[in-house]
């Protein structure tokens, strides 16, 4: 963390045990403890005084084997800041201010990824919606972060606007039962049944009207109505034709008929225009589209070759020469596994992974982009299309329009004339309300089928929804009985007190409640119910190592272990008992913990970070 450009807090923690500890309370602590949650991408809304004069955090990060450096702009006016990140450790981003850093926003923004997004992909986490907004890292962090200002009653760290759902997600996804299709479905079946209802009143609503206009109002005769419409005016048409070349014989023609005639041929000629431009338009969005199809194949074939790039040199590297491939003499095998045994140069897998993971999201990114373009050019060239259509409508009726007048230059029609070309009228006024029924008929017939497969949809999806859930509900209960086991555990190492024996059926948690039960009981003291919080939050970490279906990213920052009138004894026991069970465990983890009473016995730089923190020398060093 700097100020003014040099370094307030700078620390290396280790995996396992890392405890920040001081001889009392307000020393800083907490401090640091936010400071972790915040670099990590937690949103902090209240600020302590001496991290708020401060300018940034930076935290090198393990992402499955991956290594990122994150950095933070630290603003006290507002919340939801950006994330710098660098594909690579600390010491290089340190020598790099511009290059090599991608800035991401807070939150997805239309097509752009929220850093979340960025870090869930380098976990191989999978992208969460709930009912409001997708699950972001601070939302995961909610659940790693013990702070003090939560009450110890609560499973999540607080905040405002909470729901539920959403707590449930982010315990489901940590936990691995999660099934990344019941959400969405759910969210999809909840829209398919708002569109069904919508459908429904529609339609209903257009039945009526139809009614009203018309009780007798019969769609399937339309056509044949249609069909004896337009041959009686056919016919009579074919009769003013007789008459007006029968005229025509006479040697009498219209001197006003030539201006008609040209401003026919002129909107024919600006109508035949603008055909020629649209369908160019639509040819140049074609090929586009062609080259665009062939970028996206590239872009994921690309990723298809990075991973198996990754795999491939996970396998075969490193070669081992027996005799130099230059010239040929014995090649003397090295005692560093972490060095070439033929160039002695030393070996930086984390780099490698790095960079891995640096390509795959430049590619991801490029393909997203590809795909937007892709689905805007489709969408112009469907309107374009829409529009030639009409267009070539309007250049057909134009076209014999002046044919029709080009054959035959009249004068006014006698009666005979006028009176058939009255029923003409009469006969197209028929034939536009017969149009006008005849979609009428399509919007109803187009209903009734929207209807119907909106239905159809829903009766599926919802079956499916079942039995994802069945499945799921299957899962988590062998994953939260592990959790509620080792929950168990942990508190029978506690020291004796008002918590009664319990084992894995004693203990219950909802996520979705925000509530954790023993012995069915909820009336514990205050330092009682602190102990309980963090054994759950504790078994949730080892639970992860123990069973590989749970996502949770094996990291805890407990910031809250002795509040609440926490005497020395029962703290200093429990320190013990997180590092006895830390140790325990063969999978690499990291817990955080602060404590003002720490025990003696774990005073070693095995377990402890930084110095041990007074009035006189605090957490933060900000002059």
């Amino acid at each position: 963390m700097t100020k003014s450009g040099k370094a307030a807090y700078d620390e290396t923690f280790h995996p396992g045990v890392n405890m920040i500890r001081s001889d009392g309370n307000s020393r800083g602590k907490s401090t640091i403890a936010d400071l972790i949650f915040f670099a990590l991408g937690g949103d902090l809304t209240e600020w302590k005084r001496e991290a708020g004069i401060c300018d940034q955090t930076f935290a090198e990060v393990a992402l499955n084997g991956s290594i990122l450096t994150l950095r933070r702009e630290i603003s006290v006016s507002g919340n939801q800041h950006p994330m710098w990140l660098f594909f690579g450790p600390l010491r290089d981003a340190s020598v790099n201010a511009v290059e090599g850093w991608m800035k991401f926003p807070y939150a997805r923004y239309g097509e752009r990824l929220g850093f979340s997004q960025v870090l869930f992909n380098a976990l191989a986490m999978p992208e969460v919606p709930s009912d409001d907004a997708n699950i972001t890292m601070h939302q995961l962090l909610r659940l790693m972060y013990v702070d003090q200002m939560t009450p110890v009653s609560q499973i999540f760290r607080m905040e405002e606007r909470d729901a539920p759902n959403r707590r449930q997600a982010i315990g489901d996804l940590l936990c691995g039962v999660l099934d990344a299709r019941i959400y969405p479905s759910q969210i999809k079946a909840r829209q398919l049944d708002r569109e069904y209802s919508e459908a429904t009143s529609q339609l209903s609503a257009l039945l009526r009207v139809l009614r009203r206009v018309d009780e007798n109002l019969d769609f399937s005769d339309l056509i044949s109505k249609t069909t004896e419409t337009e041959a009686r005016r056919q016919q009579v048409l074919e009769e003013i034709e007789n008459l007006r070349v029968s005229r025509y014989a006479r040697g009498h023609t219209d001197d006003e008929s030539s201006t008609v005639l040209e401003a026919l041929r002129r909107d024919l000629d600006r109508v035949s225009r603008d055909v020629v431009t649209a369908q160019r338009e639509i040819d140049r969005l074609a090929l586009a589209m062609e080259d665009s199809v062939l970028l996206v194949t590239d872009l994921e074939r690309n990723l298809k070759q990075i991973d198996q790039s990754q795999a491939t040199g996970e396998l075969l590297a490193p070669f081992v020469f027996s005799f130099c491939p230059s010239c040929m003499s014995a090649v003397e095998p090295m005692a560093d596994e972490h060095s070439c045994h033929l160039c002695k140069k030393g070996l930086d897998e984390s780099y490698r992974q790095s960079r891995y993971a640096r390509l795959r999201n430049e590619v991801e990114m490029q393909l997203r982009e590809s795909q937007t373009l892709q689905a805007s050019r489709e969408k112009d060239r469907s309107a374009l299309s829409e529009r030639l259509n009409g267009m070539q409508r309007v250049r057909n009726f134009l076209s014999n329009e002046l044919l029709t007048r080009s054959r035959h230059h009249l004068t006014d029609a006698d009666s005979k004339i006028e009176e058939l070309t009255r029923s003409v009228g009469y006969l197209d006024r028929e034939l536009v309300d017969l149009e006008r029924e005849r979609r009428m008929a399509g919007e109803v017939t187009e209903l009734a089928d929207k209807k119907k497969r909106l239905n159809d949809e829903l009766t599926i999806l919802r079956r499916d929804i079942a039995e994802w859930i069945s499945a799921k509900e299957r899962r988590q209960a062998s994953i939260y009985g592990l959790i509620s086991r080792l929950t168990a555990e942990i508190l029978a190492d506690d020291l004796p007190s008002d918590i009664e024996p319990v084992d894995e059926h004693g203990v219950r948690f909802d996520f979705a409640d925000n509530d954790i039960v023993v012995n069915d009981k909820r009336g514990y003291s205050a330092s009682s119910r602190t102990i309980i919080k963090n054994a759950f939050h504790l078994a949730l970490l080892f639970a992860s190592c123990l069973d590989e279906r749970l996502k949770y990213p094996r990291f805890a920052l407990l910031d809250n272990i002795e509040d609440k009138g926490m005497t020395p004894a029962r703290s200093h026991n429990f320190q013990r008992l997180i590092v006895d069970w830390s140790e325990d465990m063969d999978v690499e983890h990291q817990i955080i913990f602060t404590t003002s009473m720490p025990d003696d016995t774990l005073e070693n730089s095995k377990y402890t970070v930084g110095l041990m923190y007074s009035e006189t020398q605090m957490s933060l060093n900000v002059g």
